[in-house]
């Protein structure tokens, strides 16, 4: 194939392979699509039947975070490093606020662009409102 490319040949023959090659690269970049997402929804299945979830993430410094993570039916508070884990204590559930846990809404990431979006559509009529007043 790549001896087809190289060698010389009249303009028919460069668009043929021209065409060739954008369908090789198609090709390739279907295929690299489609093996993510069959990735994807095998990362998801494999969480969605676990026994462990993280409850809630709070970054304490750079790289670091303090979690609560569910094993089971017990709730445990975790020091998370850049190389390290280390268990912090046994939480019990009538100490958690595991409503406000609930409540945080992880939306898709079109959610929240177009949430932002209207803020910023928003923010933008404001300004023009102000500079016309201004007037």
């Amino acid at each position: 194939m790549l001896t087809i490319l190289l060698s010389k040949s009249g303009p028919l023959e460069g668009i043929i392979q021209l065409v060739v090659v954008l369908i090789m690269f198609l090709f390739v970049l279907a295929l690299a699509y489609l093996t993510a997402r069959l990735a994807g929804r095998f990362q998801s299945n494999v969480q969605s039947r676990s026994n462990m979830r993280i409850m809630e993430t709070m970054r304490i410094g750079n790289n670091k975070y303090i979690q609560i993570v569910k094993i089971a039916d017990h709730y445990i508070a975790i020091a998370v490093g850049k190389d390290t884990v280390t268990f912090l204590t046994e939480l019990d559930e009538n100490e958690l606020n595991l409503e406000a846990m609930a409540n945080i809404d992880k939306g898709s990431f079109k959610d929240i662009l177009s949430q932002f979006q209207k803020k910023k559509d928003e923010n933008d009529t404001d300004e023009t409102r102000d500079t016309s007043n201004d007037d």
